[in-house]
């Protein structure tokens, strides 16, 4: 009701007191006036309080809907104070978090934030509270169970509730992928940059999009000048069409060519190469990309050997590598079937190797892995094999044996041979080795079958302790 209107009732209510005090009684006049303005007073009130009731609940649904927005957010929301404490969160902060959303509550988000990260979160939050513009910041935080992200913040509300310090409100993003990725390309770019092929990176129609400084050494071109053309710049002219085209069907069937091919430098001369070309597709399987590998093969003989020892030999240390093992194993077991000469394979894997890895780093774990190659090639006999599976996996071939005891006695001797400490800049490291034996025919006839056992058996040999070997479902030694 209005001013106007509650003015009306008290000239009523006036007007009436003033007829009692002078003994007078009230003409129907002013109680007819009394009544209409008493109802109009009812509808009024009736009307506001119908308004009223109205727009509290227009505001509980805004609210209800705010609360929806806000708990069912795909982004991370999380309210804190000046000490970092959560006062409130949403289900995506929750779940960010690995944690019950009730459990976070008045707990201190600090001990989420990496020990470096957590003086400079503190900086930042207490910055967002005190009102300065720079709220963008990004931290990595530590998850129950170890896991490790990198999140961008984004401070969103200042709110400061009546007699209380105020809070903040701060909007996480995950961006561990996108930091991955960065990382990732820039490690391309520096793959890109220093190795000592030559690379090429050609779009759907074989177009140069990217070129490496080695294929521009090779080559004696520019970017400047290939790029935008395609690779056949350099051709030589010593190839058909047929070679054109065995490649480009080679691509379609194979998603890749590699063989030797000549190619034509910017000054004329021509030279060999061994090319090495992949196919990228896209997810509905058009083509993406072409990249292309490419090593000046001028000194063949080199060349070839280099070749040779990248096919079969591990590059560490030497030793024959996975290609290689199966070759020598097939040869091993015709030997042994036609000869009736016993065989045996030992599967060998280091013990404690990833301690060494971690806390030394792997440029000693390599040093390790090559002086336990020198121990364990000594241990063996004239005519036997050792290789590198990678890793700290080895396998023995033990060949043309007529004592039942020789396997046993090499992998006693490899045991023992690894128990010495490994000497690195007055650091004595300690590395051991389990050994598991399958013996042929006993244990299998065919390599993976052997293999597989005398993997099986060094499993056991862990199980037991390691530094043991232990045969094919036998008893420890």
């Amino acid at each position: 009701m209005d001013t106007y209107e509650n003015s009306s009732i008290s000239a009523l209510l006036k007007e009436i007191e003033r007829s009692k005090a002078n003994n007078e009684i009230p003409n129907e006049t002013i109680f007819m006036r009394m009544l209409r303005e008493l109802h109009v007073y009812q509808m009024e009130n009736e009307l506001q309080n119908r308004e009223l009731l109205e727009t509290k609940q227009a505001l509980e649904q805004i609210r209800d809907r705010y609360e929806d927005v806000y708990d069912f957010s795909p982004m991370s929301y999380l309210t804190f104070d000046s000490h970092s404490v959560i006062t409130e969160l949403n289900l995506a902060a929750a779940a960010m978090l690995g944690k019950d959303r009730k459990s976070l509550l008045e707990t201190s988000f600090i001990d989420f934030v990496s020990p470096h990260s957590r003086s400079n979160f503190l900086a930042y939050l207490r910055a967002c509270i005190a009102g300065e513009e720079d709220n963008l910041a990004e931290f990595e935080l530590e998850l129950p169970g170890g896991k490790s992200i990198m999140v961008k913040t984004t401070k969103t509300a200042l709110i400061s509730p009546q007699g209380n310090p105020p809070v903040c409100r701060i909007a996480f993003t995950e961006v561990t992928d996108y930091r991955i990725a960065e990382l990732k390309l820039r490690l391309a770019s520096k793959v890109l940059e220093h190795t000592q092929e030559g690379i090429v990176l050609t779009d759907s129609l074989k177009r140069i999009i990217a070129v490496n400084p080695a294929f521009l050494k090779t080559t004696g071109y520019t970017s400047e000048e290939v790029i935008g053309f395609t690779p056949s710049i350099l051709k030589s002219g010593l190839h058909d069409e047929k070679f054109y085209q065995d490649m480009h069907d080679s691509f379609v069937d194979h998603d890749g060519w590699k063989g030797e091919i000549w190619n034509k430098r910017k000054n004329g001369e021509i030279y060999p190469e061994w090319a090495n070309i992949k196919v990228i597709r896209k997810i509905n399987g058009e083509v993406d990309c072409y990249i292309g590998l490419f090593s000046d093969i001028t000194n063949q003989e080199e060349m070839k050997q280099k070749l040779n020892e990248l096919a079969y030999y591990d590059e560490l240390t030497g030793l024959a590598n996975r290609s290689l093992l199966y070759d020598r194993l097939q040869h091993a077991l015709v030997q042994s079937r036609r000869g009736g000469f016993g065989m045996a394979v030992l599967f060998l894997d280091l013990d404690h190797f990833k301690e060494v890895n971690d806390n030394h780093g792997h440029e000693v774990g390599d040093l390790v892995i090559k002086e336990a190659a020198d121990r364990l090639t000594y241990c063996l006999r004239e005519g036997d094999t050792l290789s590198r599976l990678g890793g700290d996996e080895f396998v023995a071939i033990l060949t043309n044996y007529t004592d039942t005891a020789v396997p046993a006695q090499i992998a006693d001797r490899m045991v023992r041979a690894l128990e010495k400490p490994f000497l690195f800049d007055n650091d004595e490291l300690y590395v051991t080795t389990s050994v598991g034996i399958s013996i042929f025919p006993d244990d299998g006839d065919e390599v993976t079958i052997l293999l597989k056992n005398a993997d099986k058996a060094m499993y056991c040999a862990k199980s037991l302790g390691r530094s043991n070997f232990q045969f094919f479902e036998a008893t420890a030694k």
